[in-house]
């Protein structure tokens, strides 16, 4: 009974510390956060081995598999899109690690007898193997993770089909879930030992090759969307460009009847018209208000460009306010900037004029804290439905990868509310 014991709190803590890892994988890949919630997940693992310890089932894979999407799903709130990959390859390497196992404790209680009766061999072969097991996690890590996390269609899950494959064939063929799997590797002769351990290794090697094909098709992937924003981030500018074309224009009809305006006032004071002088005056004063607004960001291009995006807006009945100043050692590249200011205009100007009139309203603001940079959006919106990503918010979410920072997206009571943060290079 003392043996049993002590076996038992060892498997305990071992299991705990892969569990940990997996726990630790699972959140890397997804991104999330819910490390609250790792006391729990390794309560609940140790309590189910410590069940299957002194009941000796012959395995708790199926059981491994339901806890963690259960817990997944229902406390870490992880989407399904996000949850296949990491579950896929976690489960498949434990597979593995499982038959190397067996298969090697099988070779080792067949052709050795140990003064322990077996029991050192119990503890250091899994040990040796979870630790291999958790090196291929960590490797997969560094490596992948950041490809894995990338949103990619559902169509390429395909790829991860055949993994099951590999986990079923291993599983049933070696008996590893039933109570007489042991009894069945040791009828295996010699050669077909080794034809597993071939087997196997192969199959690793596979799978292997398979999440890097999969994770080159989403590089890929990611290069195609790459592409496509920046096409559209060239089409963004050349509808500025029109923009300012039309402003121009404006300019240079306003700059043509000046003296012609100033003739009308000079004439209306001489004939003592004082009241329609004035009147005159003010709405001549209206027209210059539309076309010369104070912008001063600390970055010349970007003045011109919201001057452009204001003026259009309040030419569609939209109430903006603005505060936006850019230090000059904060490090951004102009046109990047451009981008991001004008994809968010867009957006909030776009989603103002599909309101009620009276309703338009935008406001726009640039906080600045050592090296990061906070810019937030607010305008009134019809939309009542979760905003849906399109080019604008991808160009936005692309802006702020590049920088190292992060979007964050509200919509209540009306109200849209962006705020990008950007980090100086």
């Amino acid at each position: 009974m003392p043996s049993q014991l002590l076996f038992c709190v060892w498997c305990v803590l071992v299991n705990s510390f892969v569990h940990y890892f997996i726990f630790e994988f699972l959140f890397c890949i997804t991104q999330k956060d819910g490390r609250r919630y790792l006391p729990i997940w390794l309560i609940v693992n140790g309590l189910i081995t410590v069940i299957v310890t002194f009941a000796q089932l012959p395995g708790t894979f199926f059981i491994d598999v339901l806890v963690l999407l259960a817990f997944a799903k229902a406390v870490l709130k992880i989407p399904n899109t996000e949850l296949v990959a990491p579950i896929t390859i976690i489960f498949t390497f434990y597979t593995f690690m499982e038959g190397y196992s067996a298969s090697i404790m099988s070779w080792v209680s067949s052709n050795f007898h140990s003064p322990t009766g077996g029991k050192m061999e119990q503890i250091f072969v899994p040990l040796l193997l979870d630790i291999l097991f958790l090196g291929v996690l960590q490797i997969i890590k560094k490596r992948y993770s950041y490809t894995l996390r990338q949103s990619i269609s559902s169509y390429l899950y395909i790829l991860l089909l055949p993994c099951t494959l590999v986990v079923l064939l291993i599983r049933c063929g070696l008996k590893l879930d039933g109570r007489d799997f042991e009894q069945h590797l040791a009828s295996f002769g010699v050669n077909a030992r080794f034809a597993v351990l071939f087997t196997m290794l192969g199959a690793t090697i596979i799978v292997v090759m398979m999440i890097e094909t999969f994770c080159k098709i989403i590089q890929l992937t990611k290069h195609e969307k790459a592409a496509a924003l920046l096409q559209s981030q060239l089409n963004g500018q050349r509808v500025y460009i029109e923009e300012a074309a039309k402003r121009n224009e404006l300019y240079a009809s306003f700059q043509h009847d000046i003296d012609n305006h100033l003739l009308v006032i000079s004439g209306l004071l001489h004939d003592k018209q004082f009241a329609q002088a004035e009147q005159y005056t003010q709405k001549l004063h209206i027209s210059c208000g539309k076309l010369l607004m104070n912008v001063s960001t600390g970055k010349p291009i970007l003045d011109v460009l919201l001057k452009e995006k204001i003026s259009y807006a309040k030419r569609n009945h939209i109430a903006v306010s603005h505060d936006v100043a850019i230090p000059s050692d904060f490090s951004i590249d102009d046109m990047d900037l451009c981008v991001l200011f004008s994809n968010i205009l867009d957006n909030a100007i776009t989603a103002c004029i599909g309101g009620a009139e009276e309703e338009h309203q935008l406001s726009l603001s640039v906080k600045v804290k050592s090296q990061f940079l906070l810019v937030e959006a607010v305008n009134t919106t019809s939309a009542s439905q979760p905003i849906v990503w399109g080019t604008g918010l991808m160009n936005i979410q692309h802006m702020a990868e590049k920088y190292h920072g992060t979007v964050e997206t509200e919509l209540s009571n009306g109200k849209f509310r962006i705020s990008v943060l950007l980090c100086s290079h």
